[in-house]
């Protein structure tokens, strides 16, 4: 199925004004974002699944939008990266996270790091790792994209390759515990059909947010997480284009 695209309109009330927001999604719950300033018309494109290149590319001509950046915010394991597709396509530069083994990258990042889109719209970079090490969430005005590390109710698996249960503890409850409560939450996957969920509500209600303890949250990431997941097919395959 072509991914669909979910239109967030700034005058809502929904969302903070100012910049361009538009979220992609296609049927297996993966979700990738265009972010663009009103001003400049530079775009970044985050998270592109392969089948979300040309619906992603149609929205951006469509708006009159430039391309700037193509943010992968980590190496995906369950699915195909279009970031490659896209840069050809385009004039945009892959951005990823330091430690990111592809070669495709044009801008590494680190924890901390800026690129503007506008005056008003810079992407900081949080280094977020746990689900995989590379993983980074992208701080916006009003707005986090978490991708794998922070889902709503959830977060990602921590049992694929780079995986770290120690690591996504920290990610959640030092890096995302101690973030804006009413910032609103825009993650990498959903399989519920939700869109977006607002930080101060994972905190209380997430479960993977609530555990006594740093021992009993490693525990059950290692031990009893993995058997309530579905196996993921197309591993080697994806990790390897995605990493080339």
């Amino acid at each position: 199925m072509a991914a669909q695209k979910e239109r967030r309109l700034a005058d809502s009330g929904e969302v903070p004004p100012g910049y361009v927001f538009e979220q992609f999604r296609v049927e297996r719950g993966c979700l990738g974002y265009v972010v663009a300033d009103e001003k400049s018309r530079r775009a970044a494109i985050v998270d592109p699944e392969l089948e979300m290149v040309e619906p992603m590319l149609d929205f951006v001509f469509e708006q009159g939008l430039k391309p700037f950046y193509i943010v992968d915010t980590h190496t995906h394991a369950d699915h195909f990266s279009g970031a490659r597709e896209l840069k050809a396509k385009t004039v945009a530069k892959i951005v990823m996270h330091e430690e990111a083994p592809s070669s495709a990258v044009d801008i590494k990042v680190e924890d901390g790091d800026r690129l503007w889109l506008g005056e008003d719209l810079p992407l900081k970079f949080l280094h977020t790792p746990g689900h995989a090490k590379d993983l980074i969430s992208v701080l916006l005005p009003g707005r986090i994209l978490t991708a794998d590390a922070l889902l709503i109710d959830s977060c990602g698996r921590t049992d694929l390759p780079n995986g770290n249960a120690t690591r996504q503890y920290h990610t959640l409850y030092y890096v995302m515990g101690s973030l804006p409560d009413e910032l609103l939450v825009y993650p990498g996957h959903d399989y519920e059909g939700r869109s977006y969920s607002v930080l101060g509500d994972e905190k209380e209600t997430n479960p993977k947010m609530n555990f006594s303890s740093e021992d009993e949250f490693v525990r059950y990431m290692e031990e009893e997480n993995p058997g309530t997941l579905t196996p993921v097919y197309q591993l080697a395959d994806a990790l390897k284009a995605n990493m080339a």
